[in-house]
Parts: structure tokens; sequence; C-alpha cells
């Protein structure tokens, strides 16, 4: 089928300035031509979407969900708590609210019993409409480490060769390390290290030779450093946790940067804007370190470095229809540019997912996943909370907000 869409303005992701009066032509759910209306041909016979005064982007991409997790303010407990059946409902239904926020992609960071695989199969039959899932499985970490009841225990290098292999086997997409503590497991200290240096090299190079990236959470400095000299491609949260409080290290910034690794913020609300008195349950980022991390984003920007915006969702309090939120908070709290905040979430995000020969920007040749959102987001990044329409692989799944279902994808064209 070839069709095309037109709206007034134009982000695609690459880093170039904003078109204006564009036009994107499609067929067999691929992008075929991008550029200014009179410069771009319509194919014969084909229909146009008119989105007047919106702006078309290409489809969002969160690199750090828990797509099968609630979000609410006590999603660690529930998560504990309810069956696989229940679990996978929670996935279905969150999938749904994925696309109508915009987000054609996530990533999932760490699931229970390889159940994310199930639904990322699920959705790709066409089963149901939900974003395309780039699946880690369950995490690897210590015994009695974080997530320890929902991950694979490894304690020696061999053991965590192992669990990469093991996961590989199951059909994971990438793989998932818990190189330090964190704050949703009792016991665990988000500061600490969890394996020596050997362990998160073993992971490293395991997984790359089987053709498979790897995401590491670090939240504490040591932790992060081994994870930069062993060549982590990203490195999750990153907010330099040290001494009970925030330490910035320079010169590991600058090895990232050298390295050109990525740093995926993975920032749940509990890290911006839900006060530790708002919270149903006792873990929760203290206060204190806020404005500490903030300014260690500025630095790490202000750097060089590559950082890709995502959200943790899944998390205490955090939903997969709330990225936006993030994204308003950095432009707004943060002061990073508005233009560098969507390229955490297109282009950029496409790249540290390991998918950006066919996602993340509107280029020719690429899979055609396009937002469409109400105002100039460069101008107004609430805007990013607007979402008219949801193209996913050339069929619009979302139009003024709701979800089209079976043949009226394609009829509202």
């Amino acid at each position: 089928m070839k069709w095309a869409i037109r709206a007034q303005r134009l982000f695609d992701g690459t880093g170039k300035p904003m078109l204006s009066d564009a036009l994107v032509t499609i067929e067999d759910g691929r992008i075929t031509a991008v550029g200014p209306v009179g410069r771009v041909q319509v194919p014969p016979a084909g229909r146009v979407l008119d989105l007047g005064e919106r702006t078309l982007m290409p489809g969002l991409i969160d690199a750090h969900v828990h797509i099968l997790s609630t979000g609410s303010a006590v999603s660690g407990q529930e998560s504990r708590t309810m069956t696989d059946h229940q679990v996978l409902l929670v996935g279905a239904r969150n999938a749904q609210l994925a696309l109508q926020s915009g987000l054609t992609t996530v990533r999932d960071c760490g699931d229970r019993r390889y159940l994310s695989l199930v639904l990322r199969d699920f959705i790709n039959a066409g089963g149901i409409a939900g974003p395309r899932l780039v699946c880690s499985g369950p995490v690897l970490t210590t015994t009695a480490g974080h997530l320890w009841w929902d991950g694979i225990e490894c304690d020696t290098v061999d053991e965590l060769r192992r669990g990469v292999r093991t996961l590989v086997k199951q059909g994971v997409d990438c793989i998932k390390l818990m190189g330090t503590g964190g704050n949703a497991t009792p016991g665990s200290n988000p500061e600490a290290s969890q394996y020596e240096a050997a362990g998160f090299a073993a992971v490293a190079e395991d997984a790359h030779r089987m053709g498979k990236k790897v995401a590491v959470h670090v939240h504490g400095i040591e932790g992060t450093r081994m994870a930069v000299e062993a060549g982590i491609d990203t490195l999750e949260h990153v907010p330099f946790r040290a001494h009970g409080g925030i330490a910035y290290d320079e010169r590991l910034v600058d090895d990232i940067a050298r390295k050109d690794l990525i740093v995926s913020l993975a920032m749940p609300a509990t890290w911006y804007r839900l006060r530790a008195e708002d919270m149903r349950e006792a873990r929760t980022h203290p206060g204190h370190l806020w404005e500490a991390r903030y300014e260690t984003i500025r630095r790490m920007h202000a750097a060089g470095v590559k950082l890709v915006v995502s959200s943790d969702t899944g998390s205490t309090a955090t939903r997969i229809d709330e990225l936006a939120l993030l994204m308003e908070f950095l432009v707004k709290g943060v002061q990073i540019p508005a233009a560098d905040v969507l390229r955490g979430v297109t282009g950029l995000a496409a790249e540290a997912l390991g998918v950006a020969d066919r996602l993340g920007t509107l280029e020719p040749g690429r899979l055609a996943d396009i937002v469409a959102v109400d105002g100039d987001p460069l101008a107004d990044i609430t805007a990013m909370q607007r979402i008219h329409t949801v193209v996913k692989d050339g069929a619009v799944l979302v139009q003024e907000g709701a979800m089209l279902l079976g043949p009226a994808a394609q009829e509202r064209l």
C-alpha cells in the first residue's frame, strides 16, 4: 500500500533542523521519501493523511522499561505477589498504553521467567497492538543481589558466562546485568559493585561474541567505572552514588565520552516529581540527592556524553505512558535543550538498542514508525503530552489519541 502523511513541521531524529510543511511517503511499511511539500511526489493514487498544524517525528523509543510491572506506588510489592497470568495481563495493558503515548519501540530491562518474550512474540504475530519489544529476559545478579527474585543468580565469572549463554539460548534480544545494588531490593547497597572487574568483562565479551548488546544497572561510581572499562554498551542510571551522596567523576565521564558509550538515564518519577511523603512505601530516592543528580546530567551533557532519555517505567509510581513528563522535566528543570531530549527518545535511543539501521529517524528505507503531536515540541516540550497520531510499520494504530482496532487502522487513512 502506498500513502503519505503531511504536517506543518517534521523533526527527523537525525539532528537536522526542523523541516517545515513536510511530507513523508510510505510503501509496504517503509518510508520512501521525506521532504518539503512540492519536492516530494505523492504516490499515484496514494492517499494523503494531512495533519495540519502538527509535528511529525519518529516513533518514540523508551530504552529502559519494565513492561510487566504496574508502575503504581507499590509496584515492587505487586510484582512479587502477582501470578504469571496477572503479569501478562498487565503487560498487555501497558503495551496499549505505550502505543497511545507515542511509544513504538521499548527495551524491557528485566522480566520474570521470560514472560516479556511471550508478549513480544504475540505482538509481533499480530495478536495484540503494542510497541516493538526488545527484551533482556531475567536480569543477571548475585545471590541476594538486586532483583534476585526475578533474576538469574550468578556469583562467579563462569556462572556469569553461563547466564549470558542461557539467556541467548532462550531467545533474548539483549543482556541486562545488575552491576551494583539497587534501591528496590532490601539489604542491597546501591553504592557497591556486585562484581569484580572480571565479571563485567566476561558478560560483555560473551554477549558481544553472540551479537548481543549489554545494558548494565549502575548506581555507584565503582561499578560504573568497571562497566566502562569492560566496554558495556549502555550504562543505566549513572547517578554517581558514593559515601551517602553523589560525587561526579570527571575522569570517568571523559572515559565514557571517549569510548562512545551511551548513558541511559532510566530515571523514574522518584527522582524528580514525587516527594518521599507522597510514597506509600519506604523505598525511594532520597530527596537530598535530587539536585546533585540533576547537576551530573548537565555536566555529562556538556561533556558530550550520549544521553538517552529513558524512564525505568514500571518501577515505583512510574507508568509506561508518562515518558513525556520526564522529557518536560529534563528541558524545564535540568535545562537540557529540547532538541537533544527529542534525540534521546528517537535516533540516539535507536542507536542504544542497535536498531538505528531501521528505526529512530525519518529517512528513506527506515520502517514507517511515525508520531504526530499537537504543537511544536522544540518550542514547547509539553507538546509531547499531546499525541495525536501513531503509525507503526506503516499502519495507523492511534488517531486523535485513541486506539484504532483491526481494519480501521487502514480504513482511516
